[in-house]
């Protein structure tokens, strides 16, 4: 079973110095899941109206995707260079 990630790691340094932010990434998903529950009455009347033309299963898969593909970013690493300044962002 996969697990949603938990945390981003960002850290970012240039000339002025460096910053490391962590971000509870675990505090989003309820927020995400209201505002999904507040929009699905919307999603649900847009895959009906859509649903003859083909679009509205696709509607319905679109979100299923989309989580799949939050719960696949574990594990991912982001470093991005140019001369002294850099980002690097790690989801945990």
């Amino acid at each position: 079973m996969r697990r949603p990630p938990l945390l981003m790691h960002m850290r970012f340094q240039g000339d002025k110095g460096r910053l490391g932010l962590w971000l509870p990434l675990f505090l989003l998903l309820p927020l995400a899941m209201v505002l999904l529950v507040l929009l699905s009455p919307l999603i649900i009347i847009g895959a009906v109206i859509l649903w003859p033309s083909g679009w509205g299963k696709r509607a319905f898969l679109s979100l299923r995707t989309a989580v799949e593909v939050f719960w696949s970013m574990r594990g991912l690493k982001v470093d991005v260079r140019r001369g002294r300044q850099w980002v690097s962002i790690s989801i945990v």
